[in-house]
């Protein structure tokens, strides 16, 4: 787990961190012979420790691993320094690439000292090193090993082995606040058992795997890890019960939504707007927000949906006649699209939604009452009543609550958040290695901490 991302890490991937010194002169070593082929010269580049490798283990969608923040760390670290008798440069735009199948999902960065390291252009002078970190910022799940190569200004070069791990998890919760949990899902604690003057209804989790909020039909809001608890309408005169939350991109606010579109924000959560003064046509049943948290949409149980903020419009069902009615929807990761559900699994996908499948023609023991995007944007997972869980696209299927107990399940949320490369609409497969992220444009994944 641990913190939030830094707030300067746009500033890292674009080469240009700073954090501590970490290049100095060393004792002056005899330069290796030469080469055995005239024609290829001694590589002008080494990395300390020799045949370097960097590995970060398992780590959750949207959230990223490497070094702590404001704390130095060389588990994702090495050396690269100079062994040639001229001086080298290395153009951290240029001359670091990456291949294999994690290509996409890795930065390096130059601690702050490695001169030219604020202009993007490392130089080193003979003998010098610089200390350079990596940070991993998994793109899909599975093995994401890459490998990067360093090119000097000579031509020679270096690489170094990249290895981690992407994975993701789930919730589901019950209308007793009981709690199961799926995959890399860590649990910290429900409502179950206790005496609630409500049903829970909804639940939203922070997207790093480090805590989640429960909140009841009476606006009760309950917060386990590291969701913060940050005011809730359990003691507010409400016209409709509330049906569902969403949290800001941050996770230091969310909001509480009511049948009638009435919206309440606590925390940094703004409010944009309402449908608490409109007459629906049906009840509005959940909401998704923007990736910047800086909007959000209403969808109601006849598909119609409500825009606001800097959420767009992409098309809804409200003119059409359904089978079922909807439940609930989700936000592709770069917030161009949508998907609505309906309590028979039907799949209504818009913008740059992609439509993986559906349970609308499979009888169903139970209906569905939600649906959980995945981080990539490449699948989604539905929650039955009874706690069926059924997976679409790349959404894995990780277990389900049935028969273990529950209640009647009122919704689900996956444990990650949308990773950068599906923000910045870079599949994972796609090469060559692009940027993976567009400083001031995007939000940023959370820290994931040390993996165990």
């Amino acid at each position: 787990m641990g913190g939030r991302i830094p707030r300067r890490l746009g500033s890292i991937l674009a080469g240009g961190m700073m954090l501590a010194t970490a290049c100095a002169p060393v004792g002056i070593e005899s330069v290796a012979g030469a080469a055995t082929t005239p024609r290829l010269p001694s590589p002008s580049l080494s990395t300390t420790p020799t045949d370097s490798s960097v590995v970060f283990g398992d780590v959750t969608l949207g959230t990223y691993a490497g070094p702590g923040v404001n704390s130095f760390d060389d588990t994702y670290s090495f050396n690269l320094r100079n062994e040639s008798a001229s001086t080298v440069t290395v153009n951290l735009s240029t001359g670091v690439t990456y291949s294999g199948r994690g290509a996409d999902d890795y930065s390096l960065v130059p601690l702050s000292g490695c001169p030219g390291e604020a202009t993007g252009v490392i130089t080193l002078t003979p003998s010098y090193q610089c200390l350079l970190q990596v940070y991993f910022f998994p793109g899909a799940l599975g093995n994401r090993s890459a490998t990067m190569k360093i090119e000097a200004s000579d031509g020679t070069s270096t690489t170094v082995g990249l290895s981690g791990t992407g994975t993701i998890g789930y919730y589901q919760v019950d209308s007793l606040g009981d709690v199961a949990y799926a995959g890399d899902a860590a649990y910290y604690g429900d409502a179950g058992g206790m005496p609630l003057g409500s049903p829970i209804v909804g639940m939203a989790a922070t997207g790093d795997d480090g805590g989640y909020w429960l909140v009841a039909a009476d606006g009760g809001v309950f917060s386990y890890g590291t969701a913060m608890f940050l005011g809730s309408a359990g003691a507010t005169h409400l016209n409709r019960p509330i049906v569902g939350m969403a949290h800001t991109a941050d996770g230091h606010g969310y909001w509480l939504v009511a049948s009638d579109g009435g919206i309440f924000s606590y925390g940094d959560a703004k409010f944009y707007g309402s449908t608490g003064n409109i007459r629906l046509n049906r009840p509005v049943v959940g909401m998704a927000i923007t990736p910047d948290g800086r909007g959000y949409w209403l969808v109601a149980s006849d598909g119609g949906i409500f825009s606001y903020g800097d959420a767009k419009f992409y098309g809804s069902t409200g003119n059409i006649r359904l089978n079922k009615p909807v439940v609930g929807m989700a936000a592709t990761p770069d917030g161009r699209g949508y998907w609505l559900v309906a309590s028979d699994g039907g799949i209504f996908a818009y913008g740059d939604a992609r439509f993986h499948g559906s349970t609308g023609n499979i009888l169903l023991n139970q209906p569905i009452v939600g649906m959980a995007a995945m981080p990539t944007g490449g699948g989604y997972w539905f929650s039955a009543a009874d706690g069926g869980l059924f997976n679409y696209g790349d959404a894995p299927f990780m277990g389900s609550g049935v028969g273990i107990g529950l209640a009647n399940v009122v919704g689900m949320a996956t444990d990650g958040g949308s990773t950068l490369q599906a923000q910045n609409d870079i599949p994972a497969a796609v090469r060559p290695h692009e940027s993976i992220v567009d400083p001031g444009t995007r939000g940023l994944p959370r820290f994931a901490g040390h993996s165990g």
